[in-house]
């Protein structure tokens, strides 16, 4: 009886409890045939190794897609930027253009030479011609409007130029401008229209 409850006693006695030894918990795998086995220190090692080749190469992906998205989220922003700076330009491109055609005329009137004896409101009218087209040209510069480059032997720039005809020059090299028939202009460096221009065979 006293046995039995020494025992018993001893079951429940927190000292002798930490005494027992205690069962070390065991590492296992479920195999692929359902069979349960115990994994040791080494496969964990493999398994964690793994899980973590596995883990580099999904952030490894998703840092290649955030660059990705980056990139064409900053070309996109480019592109608008360029956009809205070209609609800020070119705005007034065609109303440019139809304003050439005035200015040629402008032109044409201002080379006139007047005579001495020329009455004195035909004086006042040529100027009024001379400073309609300063104040053209003083306009057009402000937009970035500006005449192009065509002189007489310059060599023709199929850019800039357009060849109206192709005639005998002596005193011209071939190729060359022989004559300017009509000024050309460009619109912050885009060909607005082409000078026209004859040249020598």
């Amino acid at each position: 009886m006293n046995e039995n409850k020494n025992t018993e006693d001893a079951k429940n006695d927190p000292v002798e409890q930490a005494q027992e030894p205690q069962e070390v918990p065991e590492t296992t795998s479920k195999a692929d045939d359902g069979e349960v086995r115990e994994l040791s220190v080494d496969d964990e090692i493999e398994q964690l190794k793994e899980q973590l080749a596995q883990q580099a190469d999904e952030a490894a992906a998703m840092k290649d897609a955030y660059i990705r998205a980056k990139a064409e989220e900053d070309n996109v922003r480019r592109r608008a930027e360029k956009e809205v700076s070209n609609s800020r330009k070119f705005a007034v491109e065609g109303f440019a253009k139809e304003l050439l055609s005035v200015r040629d005329s402008l032109a044409i009137a201002a080379a006139l030479e007047l005579e001495a004896d020329s009455d004195a409101g035909v004086k006042s009218m040529k100027d009024g011609v001379d400073i309609t087209l300063k104040q053209l040209d003083a306009a057009f510069a402000k937009y970035a409007v500006v005449e192009v480059t065509a002189q007489v032997g310059d060599v023709l720039d199929p850019n800039v130029h357009q060849a109206m005809s192709i005639v005998d020059a002596p005193d011209v090299e071939s190729g060359c401008i022989v004559n300017v028939i009509q000024a050309g202009f460009t619109m912050h460096e885009r060909l607005l229209r082409p000078a026209m221009v004859i040249v020598a065979k």
